[in-house]
């Protein structure tokens, strides 16, 4: 079991705060943090997280919603407003239903896992983010993921996307050109796989898990570890059962997992997750060609 993201950044350098106030459930994430070689703090609520952030300067925030007194978004929101937590992002874990997503964004997390998330999404979330804190620290003020992000900006950001099902290329893709992105469609892994062998690149690729005409985990696979593509974000359309199955028993080269049946908001924040971060490795890669 591995994730394979290809982007050169040294996770062991990051630290990574869990906040949870059943000890059985630090245990478990603490355990599965590790295997990404973080370095783990651990605080038993809220109110002990917000306490610890001074000492502890973390990259990363896990933190449950569910907790007696201060609860996660209540903390999320004491922690944003702390000068040690600035572009650190918050992830909240809750089995709580949709109103708990809008909540968790409106108090500021970077991300939301429903709990108990698969290790593969925990994971891949965990790495994405810490890779963007990485290559925001890297680059300062070099970085100009806002301003190119922005709706109105003259960067149109290019989304190619493999699927052999129809009313989901259809569905994912509306959505894209709503948020003024320019998405290319490939109806199939194959057309795909012949596309990536030109120079011109797309910025995320967005492939559908199984598709009818091959096998997508190999694909990303191969992407992920050819040096022209290893540094485009994968998101990969999913079940899930797929979550919680097959995906979880051997290396993907997947950043990022969208459930299939995600709402506009879901895909509108993932997709554009990807996109700083395939911003902030492209301004990495022209820095280290100018030097």
């Amino acid at each position: 079991m591995g994730i394979i993201l290809g982007f050169g950044h040294d996770l062991a350098s990051s630290k990574v705060l869990l906040v949870d106030d059943d000890s059985f459930m630090r245990r478990l994430f603490e355990a599965q943090v590790k295997t990404l070689g973080c370095k783990v703090g651990i605080a038993k609520n809220g109110e002990e997280a917000v306490k610890m952030i001074p000492d502890e300067k973390p990259d990363l925030v896990l933190m449950d919603v569910v907790m007696p007194g201060m609860d996660g978004f209540e903390a999320c929101i004491w922690m944003k407003r702390l000068p040690e937590m600035n572009g650190v992002p918050v992830v909240l874990l809750t089995a709580l239903g949709r109103d708990a997503k809008e909540r968790s964004f409106a108090a500021g997390a970077a991300g939301f896992l429903r709990k108990p998330p698969s290790l593969i999404e925990l994971q891949s979330k965990i790495s994405t983010l810490l890779l963007i804190r990485g290559l925001e620290q890297e680059l300062g003020t070099d970085a100009p993921v806002v301003e190119l992000l922005d709706k109105d900006s003259s960067f149109k950001p290019v989304v190619w996307m493999a699927s052999t099902n129809q009313s989901l290329r259809l569905r994912i893709t509306s959505q894209l050109e709503r948020e003024g992105f320019t998405a290319k469609i490939f109806e199939g892994l194959a057309p795909l796989s012949e596309a990536l062998e030109s120079d011109l690149l797309p910025d995320l690729l967005i492939l559908e898990h199984d598709p009818k005409d091959g096998d997508a985990v190999e694909v990303s696979k191969r992407i992920r570890s050819a040096e022209a593509t290893a540094h485009v974000p994968i998101l990969m359309l999913v079940l899930d059962s797929d979550l919680k199955g097959e995906l979880n028993e051997a290396p993907c080269g997947a950043s990022e997992f969208l459930l299939k049946s995600a709402d506009a908001a879901d895909i509108r924040q993932r997709v554009k997750l990807l996109l700083r971060l395939s911003v902030l490795e492209s301004a990495r890669r022209v820095n280290r060609l100018k030097a």
